[in-house]
């Protein structure tokens, strides 16, 4: 058997599908904690939040002082604002909501990008990419299932996290020239390592022992996770590697059925699909229009499916 030539996109691919098991990894841990332990998602994410803030330096070798430094502070918090709401939604919803369910939907994210590089930063979309978006809309609105009287409520949190992590992407992305992937990150971490501490005051719980491991697993992975997605997207291309993210929820249905005995219903895995397909649609008309040469401006970012918290 010849030896594997590992090319800058076969090692970005490597790279990405690391990234996707290692989030399955701090979904199933966040779902254990938050369900299964009942303990508060904000403490969850702070403590995670805190794990991050403190080990990034040792990560990336660089001191923390040079680590903040930004040329889009306004940004970078604002960015940290919008994380900090789309990982309340995410974890929140998991006290209620099937984990494979709850990724599901999130991966609406790409088509919320796609509206809003439309109405807010005035791309040009044609009438293919909005029939991909209403058929990814519709497949969430079958795994939400509004006004049938089966689903919880918290069943739109999910989408919540889904627009917020859009206008999260389209931000990071905007300074992505500005500034190092790591001051991003530090920045993505900072909001809830300070804010969420405040609320602390009043919530905290010591976790057990168990909850000890679940903490330290769930920002172990997450850490793992984020690096190993940065690594993909500076060693290969963002149009390779998108599509391939969407074998998250492949990973994460399959978890969950093996971990906690779930799996979506008849409806929600037609919803699924339709979500999967519309996404993958989108950045292949994408990667079409951007190998097309054309007499404007170049466009804004690739629609992207979202990284997990």
């Amino acid at each position: 058997m010849a030896p594997i030539v590992w090319t800058a996109n076969l090692r970005a691919a490597a790279w990405l599908m690391a990234a996707n098991v290692l989030f399955v990894g701090v979904e199933v841990f966040g779902k254990q904690l938050v369900d299964d332990e009942a303990m508060n998602p904000i403490q969850v994410l702070w403590l995670r939040a805190l794990f991050t803030v403190f080990a990034m330096p040792f990560l990336v070798r660089r001191s923390p002082i040079t680590i903040a430094r930004t040329n889009h502070l306004k940004m970078q918090l604002t960015r940290s604002a919008l994380l900090m709401v789309a990982g309340l939604c995410f974890f929140f919803s998991l006290q209620e909501v099937p984990l494979g369910d709850a990724v599901a939907i999130v991966f609406v994210s790409p088509l919320f990008m796609t509206a809003i590089a439309f109405f807010f930063l005035k791309e040009m979309v044609g009438w293919r990419r909005w029939m991909a978006c209403v058929i990814g809309f519709v497949g969430a609105l079958l795994i939400i299932q509004p006004g049938m009287g089966v689903r919880h409520w918290m069943y739109l949190l999910p989408l919540g996290d889904a627009l917020f992590s859009a206008v999260y992407a389209i931000l990071t992305r905007r300074i992505g020239m500005a500034d190092s992937t790591s001051t991003s990150l530090f920045y993505s971490v900072l909001g809830m390592a300070t804010l969420f501490g405040i609320p602390m005051i009043w919530l905290w719980q010591t976790p057990n022992f168990d909850q000890w491991l679940l903490l330290l697993g769930i920002s172990v992975f997450g850490l793992m996770a984020h690096f190993s997605h940065i690594r993909a997207y500076a060693e290969g291309e963002a149009s390779l590697l998108a599509p391939l993210s969407y074998i998250h929820v492949v990973f994460t249905t399959f978890m969950a059925f093996v971990v906690f005995g779930t799996l979506p219903d008849a409806m929600a895995a037609a919803g699924i699909l339709l979500i999967v397909g519309a996404g993958l649609y989108i950045l292949h008309r994408e990667t079409m229009r951007r190998g097309r040469p054309r007499p404007v401006p170049p466009p804004g970012p690739e629609p992207q499916p979202p990284v997990r918290q």
